[in-house]
Protein backbone atom coordinates (compact mmCIF):
# COMPACT_ATOMS: atom_id res chain seq x y z
CA UNK A 1 0.00 0.00 0.00
CA UNK A 2 1.24 3.22 -0.82
CA UNK A 3 0.70 5.61 2.25
CA UNK A 4 1.90 9.36 1.64
CA UNK A 5 2.35 12.23 4.56
CA UNK A 6 0.27 15.34 3.19
CA UNK A 7 0.95 17.31 6.07
CA UNK A 8 3.06 16.63 9.24
CA UNK A 9 2.74 18.45 12.29
CA UNK A 10 5.44 17.83 14.87
CA UNK A 11 5.13 18.57 18.43
CA UNK A 12 5.68 17.28 22.18
CA UNK A 13 3.31 18.16 24.58
CA UNK A 14 4.29 16.09 27.72
CA UNK A 15 7.58 14.34 29.08
CA UNK A 16 5.45 12.15 30.76
CA UNK A 17 4.94 8.46 28.25
CA UNK A 18 3.10 7.76 26.11
CA UNK A 19 3.72 11.16 24.67
CA UNK A 20 2.52 12.90 21.91
CA UNK A 21 5.02 13.63 18.88
CA UNK A 22 3.33 14.75 16.24
CA UNK A 23 -0.15 14.97 14.12
CA UNK A 24 -0.08 14.01 10.44
CA UNK A 25 -2.80 13.65 7.55
CA UNK A 26 -1.78 10.89 5.54
CA UNK A 27 -2.87 9.48 1.81
CA UNK A 28 -3.63 6.12 0.69
CA UNK A 29 -3.01 4.98 -2.34
CA UNK A 30 -4.47 8.31 -4.48
CA UNK A 31 -7.89 7.33 -2.98
CA UNK A 32 -8.41 8.45 0.86
CA UNK A 33 -7.40 11.04 2.70
CA UNK A 34 -7.19 10.39 6.96
CA UNK A 35 -6.83 13.51 8.69
CA UNK A 36 -5.74 13.77 12.62
CA UNK A 37 -3.22 10.24 12.46
CA UNK A 38 -1.53 11.22 16.01
CA UNK A 39 2.34 9.48 16.45
CA UNK A 40 3.04 8.37 20.23
CA UNK A 41 6.50 7.73 21.71
CA UNK A 42 5.51 4.41 24.05
CA UNK A 43 7.16 4.15 27.38
CA UNK A 44 9.32 1.66 25.94
CA UNK A 45 10.96 3.96 23.48
CA UNK A 46 8.61 3.07 20.34
CA UNK A 47 6.64 4.68 18.28
CA UNK A 48 3.18 3.70 17.57
CA UNK A 49 0.14 5.68 15.60
CA UNK A 50 -3.81 6.27 16.34
CA UNK A 51 -5.94 7.28 13.47
CA UNK A 52 -9.07 9.41 14.50
CA UNK A 53 -11.90 7.52 16.32
CA UNK A 54 -14.25 7.56 13.16
CA UNK A 55 -11.93 4.76 11.65
CA UNK A 56 -11.28 1.24 11.94
CA UNK A 57 -8.49 -0.26 10.95
CA UNK A 58 -8.67 -3.95 10.38
CA UNK A 59 -5.80 -4.51 8.11
CA UNK A 60 -2.62 -4.67 10.32
CA UNK A 61 -0.78 -3.82 6.82
CA UNK A 62 -2.12 -0.85 6.03
CA UNK A 63 -1.79 0.33 9.77
CA UNK A 64 1.67 -0.59 9.50
CA UNK A 65 2.26 1.07 6.09
CA UNK A 66 0.86 4.23 8.03
CA UNK A 67 3.13 3.86 10.91
CA UNK A 68 5.99 3.63 8.91
CA UNK A 69 5.21 6.08 6.58
CA UNK A 70 4.62 8.53 9.93
CA UNK A 71 7.44 7.39 12.14
CA UNK A 72 9.79 7.76 8.46
CA UNK A 73 8.67 11.76 8.19
CA UNK A 74 9.18 12.41 12.05
CA UNK A 75 12.80 10.97 12.15
CA UNK A 76 13.17 13.06 8.93
CA UNK A 77 12.04 16.58 10.31
CA UNK A 78 13.88 15.38 13.51
CA UNK A 79 17.30 15.15 11.80
CA UNK A 80 17.20 18.56 9.63
CA UNK A 81 16.53 20.61 13.00
CA UNK A 82 19.44 18.85 14.74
Amino acid sequence: MKVEVLKFYPFEVSIKKPRILAYADVEIEGMMIIKGVKLFESKHGGYFVQVPECLSMKSRVLLESIRRAVVDTFKSVRSSDG
